[in-house]
């Protein structure tokens, strides 16, 4: 009955260390399906990170009397952010900003499209609210429910220094002065992609020899500390004026560092940043 019993246990004891090891072995596999999947995954995301930097502009064009200079730090692997440097004839040149709702994939492919329709219907006739017109109808029928985008279109005539922008529901520009006095565009109209038929109204400044206008995205300003306080549009614009001297090629990593330092590097939205200065 000992042997009997004892034989049991064992048996019992075999019949568990197998079924447990098998359980092991399923696991196992299945994790490494996972790390294979999430491989895969990385892997895919990064070719979406080189084709999305091969859509941005790797050299903004260079006009006699302005200078164009970007910085672009995603969030995440991709971005939804979307700037610009267009090249209007001789003396005209364009310069846009733009930000998708949402982060990483969907945002990435809606900035695509950003890109692809502001370059096909980016004209030297249409004026800065004309183009967000066709841009906004475009997009009404193209996004869908709950996506929306804000945009910032401007146009500066190098002769005559006057500046024809269009503030589609984004972050006014800031524009600091060489004098250090400061002030923001915000005449445009309703974000892009909510409603169809929009009409646009027009805003113009002028800008004098040493003027700077500063396009940039939530990220940047939405930055937060330890203490979940925002970095705010008073201390950019507070660094712009402590930088008169440095050019814009030196500022921008001055700014985007800044930026960095304040929220520790944990960036919580796409931070995007275009400098045009006066000559």
């Amino acid at each position: 009955l000992v042997c009997l019993i004892v034989g049991i246990v064992v048996y019992a004891n075999a019949q568990g260390l197998a079924r447990l090891e098998a359980q092991n072995l399923a696991l196992r596999e299945a994790l490494d399906r996972g790390q294979n999947s999430l491989e895969v995954q990385e892997g895919e995301l990064l070719k979406a990170r080189e084709i999305q930097e091969a859509l941005l502009p790797r050299q903004l064009p260079r006009l006699p009397g302005a200078e164009v200079y970007s910085q672009w730090q995603p969030s995440r692997v991709v971005s939804g952010d979307y700037f610009d440097a267009i090249r209007l004839g001789d003396s005209r040149i364009g310069i846009c900003i733009g930000d998708v709702v949402g982060k990483s994939i969907t945002a990435a492919l809606l900035m695509a499209n950003l890109q692809a329709a502001c370059r096909a219907f980016a004209t030297t006739t249409d004026s800065p609210a004309q183009l967000c017109g066709r841009l906004n109808d475009f997009f009404c029928q193209n996004l869908a429910h709950g996506k929306f985008i804000t945009f910032f279109f401007g146009i500066l005539e190098l002769n005559t220094r006057h500046f024809h922008y269009c503030n589609a529901g984004h972050l006014p520009a800031l524009v600091v002065r060489k004098s250090g006095e400061q002030a923001t565009l915000e005449t445009g109209g309703a974000l892009f992609g909510i409603f169809p038929g929009w009409t646009y109204e027009a805003g113009e400044i002028r800008l004098g020899p040493g003027d700077r206008l500063l396009l940039f995205t939530d990220g940047v300003v939405e930055a937060m500390d330890a203490t979940d306080a925002q970095y705010g549009l008073d201390r950019l614009a507070k660094l712009v004026r402590e930088h008169s001297g440095s050019g814009p090629r030196e500022l921008l990593p001055a700014l985007l560092a800044d930026v960095a330092e304040f929220c520790r590097g944990e960036f919580h939205d796409d931070a995007t940043m275009l400098l045009l200065e006066v000559k």
